[in-house]
């Protein structure tokens, strides 16, 4: 690719206008070019964690000394700081792309492209053993034309670990605290139901029925739908986490209750597999709703992470100012001991329980053995 020069920033930022005022189209042979960079930038960002120059192995695909150049390459060192402050080292990252859509301008100087990254990172511990783990993001991505070719100049996504790796990396608490206000936004953006909805009330059992919780159950579903999404549940995009706990939760059979939007915790597929009228309370779909409900009823509290089993769930403050913004399952332990979680929005598999930045509080849920009914 051809050396750029410090006036393609301002040419990239007006292309980037025109994009956002004109009417897109899609396809051709421009839009395939625009996908297989952003292909290519998205690999980049993982290869830049293991990377000894994390900028120099995003260089080819975004404007040297822009803001996204400079942020990406701190964050992938942040990530790979972060893994050294728990004794790991980043060996090999690689990232699996799926390009979901891509836009060209009018002009053709401008496309956006949708794409999910898999992001797999291979850690060494000092004493040799290795463990695996993955995230997936959905990016759209601004790029701008460049001679014969394209780069990348925005790339907007949602990561729950960038305010933790920017921290990692040096960056100013400003900055820090910053990227954890947009996570809240982001959480924040989540829609409700409008409508009431009203379900049938469970039947009163008359017998001793004792159900427990099964623990192996709730992490299998975590550990296949970590990355993924289940089909017959409704999907909220860019907050999605309370309702995956639920599923998780349920797939362990703990016991739904309520009838209204208001009251208990349940989800109700209405006898389909489709996702399209189905019904659910607040709490499963809300982590402070979720907490407020599951505690001394579903769960209890306990005083850190390592009393934590797989099934058990782990809640995030981002910026520590008494609002909850998030929920993880506890999928078990990698080879150091420390436990791992499973999670939506940034689509965890596996990864550090640890998440956030110096201001995150965290609260610890135990889920109860068994659950009596009478």
């Amino acid at each position: 690719m051809k050396r750029r020069h410090w006036a393609h920033i301002v040419v990239a930022a007006v292309a980037a206008a025109a994009c956002a005022a004109a009417p897109a189209s899609a396809g051709g042979p421009a839009a395939d070019g625009a996908a297989a960079t952003a292909t290519e930038y998205l690999e980049a960002r993982a290869a830049a964690i293991p990377a000894a120059d994390p900028a120099a192995a995003l260089a080819e695909w975004v404007v040297p000394g822009s803001t996204l150049a400079h942020t990406e390459a701190q964050l992938a060192r942040g990530t790979a700081l972060r893994g050294h402050s728990l004794g790991r080292v980043a060996e090999t990252a690689a990232c699996l792309v799926t390009i979901l859509g891509s836009a060209l301008a009018e002009d053709g100087l401008t496309a956006v492209v949708t794409g999910r990254a898999v992001t797999t990172v291979t850690w060494r511990a000092r004493a040799g053993t290795t463990d695996v783990e993955a995230s997936g993001i959905d990016h759209t991505l601004t790029l701008a034309r460049e001679g014969d070719g394209w780069v990348v100049v925005a790339d907007a996504y949602t990561d729950v670990q960038r305010p933790g790796c920017l921290e990692a990396a040096g960056a100013s608490r400003s900055r820090v605290r910053a990227a954890a206000r947009r996570l809240e936004r982001s959480s924040a953006q989540l829609r409700l139901p409008r409508r009431t909805i009203r379900r049938v009330p469970i039947p009163q059992r008359r017998y001793k029925a004792v159900i427990t919780y099964d623990r192996p159950a709730a992490q299998a579903y975590a550990d296949r739908y970590a990355l993924s999404y289940n089909s017959t549940y409704v999907r909220f995009s860019g907050a999605d986490c309370a309702n995956f706990a639920s599923q998780c939760a349920r797939a362990g059979d703990m016991p739904m209750a309520g009838s209204t939007l208001s009251s208990g915790w349940w989800y109700d597929k209405r006898g389909s597999s489709s996702p399209g009228d189905d019904t659910y309370s607040l709490s499963w779909i809300n982590v402070t709703k979720q907490m407020g409900y599951w505690n001394t009823r579903r769960t209890y509290w306990v005083t850190s992470a390592g009393k934590l089993n797989r099934g058990d769930f782990v809640y995030y403050d981002w910026s520590g100012d008494g609002v909850w913004d998030h929920v993880a399952v506890i999928a078990g332990a990698n080879r150091a001991g420390q436990r791992v979680i499973d999670a939506h929005t940034t689509d965890h598999s596996r990864v550090y329980w640890k998440l956030g930045s110096s201001s995150t509080k965290y609260k610890y849920a135990k889920v109860r053995t068994s659950w009596v009914y009478v």
